[in-house]
């Protein structure tokens, strides 16, 4: 006589832990409902101002007129448009019967997807924009890329600068021992945060490419980011026709960086017959 197997029994789906890392981690969050809403934000800046400098403690005539000491450089006021609002969303769908709490199981889906989706936006807003080119568009090591950001930023930003680079390049920053963990953020040596997002795209201007070439990467630095965003909500809806319940989670969200951002076109790729 043959033993009967039993059914299977539905038990707890395991605890997921999110990943960490990624453009959240080095933003300000900001949870807050409010008009910014609607456009998204403004603000005044200094954090990328210039400046010069004069020699000696008494002015002396210089060739075409005037002296050391005058400043005839003036700046206007530098404004910061951020990113308009975008919503991050998640559908939850299953028969009525033994579908309960609707609502919370796509709050939970939410939680779980938000930090990617607000990555891809952030990329493709960096992608509307016109960064500095320290290096041009030939692609360099990452050692050199690295330090040219780094530099430029010290030049035209006032503040740390934040990096932004694919999560798969993160390998490669730590064999280099390029980063270290202060907390939940990781941070270069000079101190600069430095993102690893698991929805950057290699190439912001080409998304649909796997990357503009194998072992390659735009690797970006802005100002600080602040990611704006609203108190996550719910609703559900009974569908007669199909004999379902949806229930859809959403936040809205906004992101800006500060004044300044530039980028490197970065090669990870061994050499010629390596490994």
């Amino acid at each position: 006589m043959s033993t009967p197997v039993p059914g299977r029994v539905e038990v707890d789906a395991p605890p997921i832990e999110p990943y960490t890392y990624g453009l959240l981690s080095v933003a300000q969050v900001v949870t807050s409902d409010g008009r910014w809403q609607m456009g998204g934000v403004e603000y005044e800046t200094d954090a990328c101002a210039q400046g010069g400098r004069v020699e000696g403690s008494c002015p002396v005539p210089v060739a075409g007129g005037g002296t050391s000491h005058d400043k005839p450089l003036a700046e206007g006021l530098t404004w910061v448009e951020g990113g308009g609002p975008f919503t991050v969303y998640t559908r939850a769908e299953c028969n009525p019967v033994g579908f309960a709490a609707a609502q919370d199981r796509a709050l939970r889906r939410l939680r779980i997807i938000e930090a990617r989706e607000v990555e891809r936006a952030f990329s493709l807003q960096l992608a509307g924009e016109t960064p500095r080119l320290p290096l041009g568009s030939t692609a360099v090591p990452l050692l050199t890329a690295l330090g040219a950001l780094e530099h430029d930023a010290a030049l035209h930003y006032a503040g740390q600068p934040t990096l932004h680079a694919p999560r798969w390049t993160q390998p490669h920053f730590t064999t280099a021992q390029l980063v270290s963990q202060q907390g939940p953020v990781l941070r270069t040596e000079l101190e600069s945060r430095i993102a690893f997002g698991g929805g950057y795209y290699d190439n912001p201007a080409a998304p649909a490419d796997p990357a503009p070439a194998a072992g390659q990467f735009w690797l970006y630095v802005t100002g600080t980011v602040v990611a704006r965003r609203s108190q996550p909500f719910a609703h559900e809806a009974f569908e007669p026709p199909t004999n379902s319940l949806v229930a859809i989670a959403e936040r809205t969200y906004a992101l800006d960086h500060d004044c300044y951002v530039a980028a490197v076109l970065v090669t990870v790729a061994p050499p010629a017959g390596g490994a």
